[in-house]
């Protein structure tokens, strides 16, 4: 049984791409109900961003990281990739943050409009779950992508919508990040990491969610080695 969790989401979305003013972003739980057009991203002086070079039926998400520059990850030949978006120049061509064997799933994005960002993806190899992540710097890049110590995030549900069980992010105007997703130990638990500018990830955290079955429990799955 999938928990559901209540966030304060700030965000527009469209029928193809996730976009969002905020540094807000990411989700999980009930479908998205995608059957009204929401506002276009948009940069400091209220011009329109263009979508990002996705492929067509990929839902890119895509976020302001500055007054006129724009970050957007998604899905392709299943890597997590990533491009970015200044008036001058348009968006770049895509590039995998990395390429690894296994599966990658539901990346979720968050910016604090100041160069900075966040992305967070689930991986499986087998039954081996782990979430990774890579941060964003306007200076440098895209670090090279890691893996968040001791999340046990929970498989996806097949049939469920991608991306159901994923995490949710919160960015900071400092750039310091919130995490939480479903556990993949019990229903009725989340996990929860927080990553700050000075010292990094902290390891993730089990916490119950009061509202859920005290007796539930979700399918086992194994950890990624930290």
């Amino acid at each position: 049984m999938v928990v559901a969790l209540a966030f304060v989401l700030a965000g527009c979305r469209d029928a193809n791409v996730e976009r969002h003013n905020t540094a807000v972003l990411g989700g999980y739980g009930a479908p998205v109900d995608r059957s009204t057009a929401a506002p276009t991203l948009t940069d400091a002086s209220g011009q329109t961003i263009p979508a990002p070079p996705a492929p067509a039926g990929v839902r890119p998400q895509m976020v302001r990281s500055a007054d006129d520059a724009a970050l957007a990850v998604w899905l392709q030949g299943g890597d997590v990739v990533a491009s970015s978006w200044t008036r001058a120049t348009g968006w770049s061509a895509a590039q995998p943050l990395e390429s690894l064997h296994g599966e990658s799933t539901g990346p979720q994005l968050a910016s604090n409009g100041r160069g900075q960002a966040m992305a967070v993806w689930h991986h499986q190899v087998g039954n081996i779950h782990s979430l990774r992540f890579s941060r964003f710097e306007a200076a440098t890049g895209w670090s090279v992508p890691d893996v968040l110590p001791g999340a046990m995030p929970r498989p996806e549900v097949v049939g469920a919508p991608p991306g159901q069980n994923g995490p949710r992010l919160q960015m900071d105007a400092e750039g310091n990040v919130l995490a939480e997703w479903p556990s993949g130990f019990h229903a009725n638990e989340v996990q929860v990491a927080r990553y700050g500018v000075a010292g990094g990830w902290t390891r993730a955290t089990s916490e119950p969610v009061a509202s859920a079955p005290a007796t539930s429990s979700a399918p086992p799955a194994a950890a990624a080695s930290q």
